[in-house]
């Protein structure tokens, strides 16, 4: 930061106290007091980074260098950037080498639309190691088996009201083809009578990044809770509820 730039927040701070002093109203009055207080504390950080800046020695100057905000805002953009190019790249090459599913969704509730899209999809089976079994305390509920798969798209896709970025089905306690309950496998879970498991393998996220928009599954929820497993295919009939708002999720994915 230049002499340029400290000007400026001097002038900020000034112009934020003339407002706190004259303005009578008082809603006004706590915001130009809040502007000059983030103001002064930002000249003072300043202020003391560069003075480590110019008395440290040059290799622990450049640390103080590289902590600034500014820089350290421009590195997490780079990164991003980074990490959205390697995304973007890794669903192109499942793409072109076939890993996709064809998926036909329905939304009803606090969000509505249809939607049928080929996406790029992950699948996987997970079965617990024979050694982990034999370790079980006596008494105890063995690990489950799972069924879990994750289609993603490269840019949101728009479904009525809303948009898809990625949906995950996980199913436990996997054990090939039929109608899984989930409220009934979470009771059981809950009881000892299986391994207990978490939902969180069952989401829709309908923005580029997971937050308080992102739908999981409610396996208290009114019923269906349930997934179908065929060969080649799953149906799944979900409510779903997020921070925002609760959906129902219905659809099929098809692999070749």
């Amino acid at each position: 930061m230049g002499w340029k730039d400290v000007a400026k927040l001097a002038s900020g701070w000034a112009g934020a106290k003339k407002d706190e002093l004259l303005t009578a109203d008082q809603d006004e009055r706590e915001q130009a007091r809040a502007r000059a207080q983030e103001i002064q504390q930002q000249a003072r950080q300043e202020v003391g980074t560069s003075f480590l800046e110019k008395v440290l020695p040059p290799e622990m100057a450049e640390k103080v260098t590289a902590h600034r905000p500014e820089n350290v805002a421009a590195r997490e953009a780079e990164e991003a950037v980074a990490a959205e190019t390697a995304r973007r790249e890794r669903l192109a090459g499942m793409s072109t080498s076939g890993d996709t599913a064809e998926l036909t969704l329905t939304i009803s509730g606090g969000e509505s639309g249809t939607v049928t899209v080929t996406l790029p999809c992950e699948r996987e089976e997970e079965h617990p190691d024979p050694a982990d079994l034999a370790d079980v305390p006596e008494g105890e509920a063995p690990p489950l088996s799972w069924l879990r798969l994750r289609l993603e798209a490269v840019d949101p896709v728009p479904v009525g009201s809303t948009s898809l970025v990625a949906l995950g089905i996980g199913v436990p306690d996997y054990r090939g083809p039929g109608r899984y309950d989930l409220a009934e496998l979470h009771r059981r879970g809950e009881a000892g009578e299986i391994g207990w498991w978490e939902a969180m393998d069952l989401y829709l996220q309908p923005v580029d990044e997971a937050d308080d928009r992102t739908w999981w599954v409610d396996v208290n929820g009114a019923a269906p809770v349930v997934v179908e497993v065929a060969d080649g295919s799953l149906t799944f009939d979900l409510p779903m509820a997020s921070a925002v708002s609760a959906i129902r999720a219905t659809g099929t994915i098809r692999w070749g």
